[in-house]
């Protein structure tokens, strides 16, 4: 079975301040009430990992100091058999007339193809008492508190 991807945008990064997602203007209608949400979550092509190597990967170590050889599947790593990295951001303002939703941050690089937005929903996106393995529990949470 095949499928295809549809390229929605860009991340754009012209210099640390300043970090958007350009939206291509034949899918700008598609963020109607996105100024009603103060989170999305963006998912993106990960840049460079679109290649036979990248996509045969099954196994890693995380950059996290001490991790264990993990899955792919139980890492975070770019390089997996779908190359598609999953950010959650906060808006900081939307600009209907370029096209733009200004973020405060994400892991992307510049020129980064969108493939979807999605609304953060709290009340099904967000895990209470989520576990992780130890080599995951000092990473700072960026917009909520973990469970001990």
């Amino acid at each position: 079975m095949k499928f295809y991807v549809t390229t929605v945008g860009y991340i754009r990064k012209p210099d640390v301040s300043s970090i958007f997602i350009e939206i291509a203007p034949q899918y700008w209608d598609a963020t109607l009430k996105l100024d009603k949400f103060s989170h999305i979550i963006i998912l993106w092509w990960i840049t460079g990992h679109d290649n036979p190597t990248s996509r045969a990967n099954l196994q890693d170590y995380p950059p996290q100091e001490s991790a264990e050889l993990s899955g792919v599947f139980a890492s975070r790593s770019p390089a997996r058999p779908t190359p598609i990295g999953l950010s959650v951001v906060a808006i900081k303002k939307i600009v209907k007339e370029s096209h733009r939703i200004y973020i405060d941050q994400i892991d992307a690089h510049d020129n980064t193809p969108i493939i979807d937005i999605k609304p953060y929903m709290p009340f099904s996106d967000k895990v209470d008492n989520s576990k992780v393995p130890s080599w995951f529990r000092d990473n700072v949470p960026r917009y909520t508190k973990m469970a001990e």
